[in-house]
């Protein structure tokens, strides 16, 4: 079954915006309310500790480039999301800009998700993403240590992980199939590669 995506872009990140939003990465860096519209609680008056967004933000690009490119390149993973740049499916251009706006949001900026990316596109809601994943419990923890090592090749503070980190964990239900496949293309020497 191919995924399109915006399957893709959700198990990635679309669960991270979430979490914010539900006040799932509430901590020192980010401020309750961070989520949702994004421009609460961004640091401004009061001189408040910085949002993963005032941290970060420039460097959101680079984390949606290399985590993209890891998921791709993981064997265990890959073969969720085969159908990325297909016919019939979305680009990885357009996967790259909904995560693009799901970091984001989920770093405490602005904007909104699901929300209008940067592309002018709506990005799928939630539900709608992870309809029909198929994806083992195995396969997204395998996700959420890959995404930490994309953090933190990217410069991403070990606290600041931890926080996001937390907050994918606990979406983690919303995320797994009841019902899942698999789908993994390793050899028995490259597990997880």
């Amino acid at each position: 079954m191919g995924l399109s995506t915006r399957t893709f872009a959700g198990l990635v990140s679309g669960l991270l915006a979430a979490a914010v939003a539900g006040g799932g990465c509430s901590s020192s860096t980010t401020p309750a309310g961070a989520g949702g519209a994004g421009g609460a609680g961004a640091g401004g008056a009061g001189g408040g500790a910085q949002t993963l967004y005032e941290k970060y933000g420039t460097a959101i690009p680079t984390v949606v480039d290399d985590a993209v490119a890891g998921v791709l390149a993981d064997c265990s993973i890959a073969p969720y999301f085969a159908a990325v740049g297909t016919t019939g499916h979305d680009s990885v251009a357009r996967l790259k800009s909904c995560l693009r706006l799901q970091f984001t949001v989920l770093f405490g900026g602005p904007g909104t998700y699901p929300g209008v990316n940067d592309e002018g596109d709506t990005c799928a809601s939630m539900t709608a993403i992870h309809t029909g994943l198929e994806i083992p419990g195995d396969v997204f923890d395998k996700f959420v240590m890959d995404f930490g090592g994309v953090l933190k090749a990217d410069g991403v503070a070990d606290a600041d992980i931890t926080t996001i980190a937390t907050a994918v964990t606990g979406l983690k239900s919303q995320i797994v199939s009841p019902t899942p496949v698999e789908k993994s293309t390793c050899d028995a020497g490259t597990a997880g590669q």
